[in-house]
């Protein structure tokens, strides 16, 4: 006998009809669990998200990393400095790291690219950037965070850091194609001599002066020149 048969029913009204229904019922396969939502895939198929709202969450959190620091930031402070409510940050990211991560990509993002038309005049543009617009605050906080959040120092290395690095390498190779640098010379590592000529004069002795880019450039230029 099926398991699912119904002989023993009293007389059906409907002439076995529901008999011979419940004897072609096949057991019903076990429920699959819901898989877990991917948040980034959820984001992108769901409404356009508001550029004014993107703008005004970037900004905020861009200003409050400097001001108080990743520890003291949250999504509810930007929330209400942006005057956005927290569902339209969580919307756009997971967490205080995204959200931070984002706003590293946003800012690179907004840079004008820089060609003078000279390797030195390139070398020159890069060290004005670092010594007016490079925020030493934001690199330290990075570092001192990165022991107990690596993913954010690996955010802003890969987001500010190394996109920097890669476009003064590009101007040295430029150059080396232009005759002005040699071509023997390791451009990663003239790079690293630059900016770190900035990075230790603010640690060391505070903000450069006007004029100081064009004086480390011409110091270094004869190591650089063909």
């Amino acid at each position: 006998m099926n398991t699912f048969e119904t002989s023993h029913l009293a007389p059906d009204p409907t002439n076995g009809v529901a008999s011979r229904r419940s004897e072609t019922l096949a057991a019903m396969p076990p429920r699959k669990q819901a898989e877990p939502i991917d948040p980034v895939r959820a984001r992108a198929a769901g409404r356009p998200l508001d550029e004014n709202v993107d703008a005004a969450i970037l900004e905020t959190a861009w200003r409050l990393l400097l001001r108080d620091g990743y520890a003291r930031m949250s999504i509810a402070r930007v929330a209400e400095e942006a005057r956005v409510g927290r569902p339209a940050i969580y919307r756009r990211y997971r967490n205080k790291s995204e959200l931070v991560a984002a706003v590293l990509a946003d800012k690179q993002a907004r840079n004008t690219p820089i060609e003078t038309g000279s390797t030195r005049g390139d070398l020159i543009a890069h060290l004005e950037f670092a010594r007016r617009r490079f925020a030493i605050e934001l690199a330290g906080t990075m570092i001192v965070e990165g022991r107990n959040h690596p993913e954010l120092l690996e955010g802003f290395r890969r987001g500010m850091l190394e996109p920097r690095v890669g476009d003064i390498v590009a101007a040295l190779e430029r150059g080396k194609e232009r005759g002005e640098v040699r071509p023997d010379l390791d451009s990663e590592v003239a790079v690293y001599a630059v900016l770190g000529a900035f990075m230790y004069h603010r640690i060391a002795a505070g903000q450069p002066k006007k004029g100081w880019s064009e004086h480390v450039v011409d110091q270094l230029w004869p190591a650089f020149a063909a």
